[in-house]
């Protein structure tokens, strides 16, 4: 699956969050910058994980508070949440 951009910064390179269900109660959200090659793990740098809340909603609005925070120049065009659940780049095979 190829995750949902919240805006492409320079050369190709887009920020997207990942959004995982911690447990019953908790969701989580990093931030990465991902190049354009994203099917390879080396294509993916985490900027953030830690954005966790009672609501998936309340997580990616977190991330994307921060996301507007670190790369202001950027802010005016980032989608806003919600966004397609990506649970991340795969760490093994």
């Amino acid at each position: 699956m190829v995750p949902e951009s919240l805006v492409v910064l320079a050369h190709g390179l887009r920020l997207v969050v990942s959004t995982q269900r911690e447990d019953d109660k908790a969701f989580r959200c990093g931030v990465f910058e991902a190049n354009a090659r994203e099917e390879e793990m080396q294509a993916y740098r985490v900027i953030s994980e830690g954005f966790g809340s009672m609501t998936c909603l309340e997580a990616q609005t977190g991330a994307y508070d921060y996301a507007q925070r670190i790369y202001p120049d950027f802010a005016d065009q980032m989608k806003k949440p919600p966004y397609l659940i990506w649970r991340g780049p795969v760490t093994s095979l």
